[in-house]
């Protein structure tokens, strides 16, 4: 019977092994777990006095000694080991060690998932086990590190089709139903971190925001989503962050509508009338936002007319001298901003990727207005200027005097303290259409026509002028933190303070390519050096206890 003893101990210690992995990783050991453990317990106790004599004689033994010594390192290891795992599977912490941060949350997803006060349900129809599945699991798993209020519940619409069909899933893709209270969203294709934090937002913001567009002057068009030119990316996101968008035509609807809380002007082509840039005075005095996108050489009485606001937009295009804000490839129009070139403020201070903007001009603080603070926002370097000779006729260069010179501000944020610190003027069609003129004058001799109604002052008002429409078009979209600034804008004029961030950025993920040495050389290390040091080390042990 001693003879088959040694299996005892085999069993015992299995037994406690496995008891001891299962009481590290959950909170409460159950009832048939502790019975297994004490039974290994007693099992590897008889073993050890049913063969103690046999024990002793061989730990008497050299190499007896030496065995013991090495299973006692091999338990000694796979007690690390065990510890090591069953250390990570309660306290799991993720460390993204990329440039890029690609596989870590973006921030505005870690302000959206940390700001939540109630608890969201999340039903993830997925094949069990598949890509779609372990992909979602291990995005969640990254929002899960910074709160406690997402429940997550994976469901496989094959096994249980009764739950697929109450919840109406029919995608062979996949389905995300996220549930806070009485609202929900479900996400039918796409289970990136942009969708789900998108997805969050819109459970979590207490309304929907309406954004209007400018319209009736040849305006970038925020409907086109093919052309480079158009804004259509940008509105998707917009939408995508609880945002619905519209747009108005001053001039046929007599103003901006009450139910715009952010007016974008984005680039218009052909010149604003006079009772247009009075319409605007209005809403900013009646505390509306705008956000205004005024390219060089375009609607020249508009751009002029920002003098109103303490504001000075030169007819020039900023170019940059300095390489290490030009674009590689590109010519001195290409202008990189990045924290060195952004002043602090809300709208700028969570920006760290920077913004390319092309073919921008200067827009700069101009005469002081009484109730009106006006802050510049961003610069170019030391070396930039802003060039107004635009004939063509001679080499770009800047010329002191006459061109702005180093440190050119490019975008400048207007916040209205005192309402009553905007003039406005007759808001009909040919009346006092000289109110405004080209160089932002305002003739005493005008007033409103006795037909208008008077404006509502509200002081809160807000006027983001940037000098360039480019940088938030489809083309330049995804380039750097170009998509941050407008939607950081937006988010701080309407209160949307935890949407101020940097957000989800799928064309930010990189790839690593190898040429053919480089292949070569990683080939050798791999599959020829590093096994063969191995080999050449262990025939050297071998050979040194040979001769010993």
């Amino acid at each position: 019977m001693r003879q088959f003893s040694w299996l005892l101990g085999v069993f015992g210690l299995l037994l406690l092994v496995g008891f001891g992995v299962y009481a590290g990783v959950v909170d409460k050991v159950d009832t048939p777990w502790a019975v297994g453990g004490g039974v290994g317990l007693a099992l590897f106790i008889a073993w050890l006095i049913l063969d103690h004599e046999r024990l002793a004689r061989g730990m008497a033994a050299r190499g007896a000694r030496y065995s013991a010594m090495a299973v006692g390192l091999l338990a000694v290891t796979l007690g690390i080991v065990v510890a090591a795992n069953v250390l990570g599977f309660r306290h799991d912490r993720r460390w993204d060690l990329t440039s890029t941060q690609q596989f870590a949350l973006a921030p505005q997803s870690v302000a959206v998932v940390g700001g939540l006060n109630q608890e969201v349900e999340v039903l993830a129809f997925f094949t069990a086990g598949g890509p779609e599945e372990m992909a979602f699991k291990d995005l969640v798993g990254s929002y899960s590190e910074h709160t406690t209020l997402l429940k997550v519940t994976y469901l496989d619409p094959v096994r249980e089709p009764m739950a697929a069909r109450q919840n109406e899933v029919t995608s062979a893709y996949g389905t995300v139903i996220l549930k806070a209270g009485a609202a929900s969203q479900r996400l039918e294709s796409a289970f990136n971190e942009e969708a789900v934090t998108n997805a969050l937002i819109r459970l979590s913001s207490s309304k929907e925001h309406r954004l209007c567009f400018a319209t009736g002057h040849d305006e970038l068009d925020p409907d086109e989503d093919s052309a480079g030119t158009g804004l259509g990316a940008m509105v998707t996101k917009m939408e995508g962050q609880n945002y619905t968008v519209r747009k108005v035509d001053l001039a046929r609807e007599g103003g901006v509508d009450a139910t715009c809380e952010v007016l974008v002007v984005a680039s218009p082509q052909t010149e604003w009338l006079p009772h247009e840039r009075e319409m605007l005075a209005a809403y900013l005095a009646g505390g509306g936002s705008v956000v205004a996108l005024l390219d060089p050489l375009v609607a020249p009485a508009l751009s002029a007319d920002m003098a109103r606001y303490g504001l000075s937009l030169s007819q020039d295009i900023v170019l940059e001298q300095n390489p290490k804000y030009q674009l590689v490839g590109g010519d001195a129009s290409y202008i990189l901003l990045d924290k060195e070139g952004l002043a602090g403020h809300p709208l700028t201070d969570a920006l760290k990727g920077g913004i390319l903007m092309r073919v921008a001009r200067s827009v700069a603080k101009g005469a002081d207005v009484a109730g009106l603070k006006v802050t510049e926002l961003g610069f170019t370097s030391e070396y930039g200027w802003g060039e107004t000779d635009l004939t063509g006729t001679t080499t770009p260069e800047p010329t002191p005097g006459v061109d702005r010179v180093g440190k050119v501000p490019l975008m400048a944020i207007v916040e209205v303290t005192d309402a009553g610190a905007i003039k406005v003027g007759p808001r009909t069609l040919g009346s006092g259409d000289g109110f405004a003129s080209a160089t932002g004058a305002t003739p005493a001799a005008a007033a409103p026509a006795a037909t208008e109604a008077p404006v509502t002052r509200v002081s809160g008002g807000r006027l983001l002028v940037i000098g360039d429409a480019d940088f938030t078009s489809n083309e330049l979209l995804d380039q750097l933190g170009n998509q941050d600034l407008l939607q950081n804008a937006v988010a701080w004029m309407v209160g949307e303070v935890n949407q101020v961030s940097i957000r989800p950025n799928a064309a930010g993920a990189t790839s690593f390519t190898m040429d053919l040495v480089s292949g070569v050389v990683v080939w050798l290390l791999c599959l020829v050096i590093a096994p063969g040091l191995m080999v050449v080390g262990a025939l050297a042990a071998w050979m040194q206890r040979r001769n010993l």
